[in-house]
């Protein structure tokens, strides 16, 4: 990721401390997860954001606000600990020939909404706590962006997980998604 992982894991403590501060809850990136394929007793929340990219070979930049961002979490009411990875998928540079993924650069405001977005599915699926009116917090778009979602050059459409290309519709550039994995999810917290 193109930010400090720790700049993450930072403003995602203070935010769920806010809320549960008896729980202890971690946050790490991990490249491995994909989209609905869940461990049992995790659930999933994704949301499609505004961030910028910096090709590494040209230096060219671009914004898109189509990002993918994919959180798997899992509640531990036994031991009162919370789990969740974290994944953002890369686009490369149009211009370059077979550029390598590069990751994005969120404004700290955006990194703030996403986690609170977070915190909130977090607050529903894992303490089933409800709330009369939950709309998304969108993030930031500092450019007003135009053309179509570049499939050729984004990680998750070429791996097939993105709601662009694929059967998913991501409700608008700033919406989140939620899905739960079957058996082992307990919903008495």
């Amino acid at each position: 990721m193109g930010q400090d992982p720790e700049v993450w894991q930072q403003v995602f403590r203070e935010l769920i401390q806010e809320v549960k501060p008896w729980h202890q809850w971690t946050l790490k990136l991990d490249e491995s997860i994909v989209p609905n394929t869940l461990q049992p007793g995790w659930a999933q929340y994704q949301q499609w954001v505004f961030a910028r990219f910096q090709c590494s070979w040209c230096s060219r930049s671009w914004a898109s606000a189509q990002v993918q961002v994919l959180f798997h979490m899992h509640w531990s009411k036994k031991e009162s600990k919370g789990q969740v990875k974290m994944r953002v998928f890369a686009q490369r540079c149009q211009k370059c020939s077979e550029p390598p993924f590069e990751f994005p650069e969120f404004m700290k405001e955006n990194i703030s909404r996403i986690l609170n977005n977070l915190v909130f599915r977090i607050l529903k699926k894992c303490y089933r706590e409800e709330f009369k009116s939950m709309e998304e917090v969108p993030t930031i778009k500092n450019i007003n962006i135009e053309g179509p979602h570049d499939s050729g050059n984004c990680e998750a459409c070429l791996q097939g997980f993105c709601a662009r290309r694929g059967s998913q519709d991501p409700r608008g550039a700033h919406s989140g998604q939620d899905d739960y994995a079957g058996h082992g999810w307990q919903h008495t917290i």
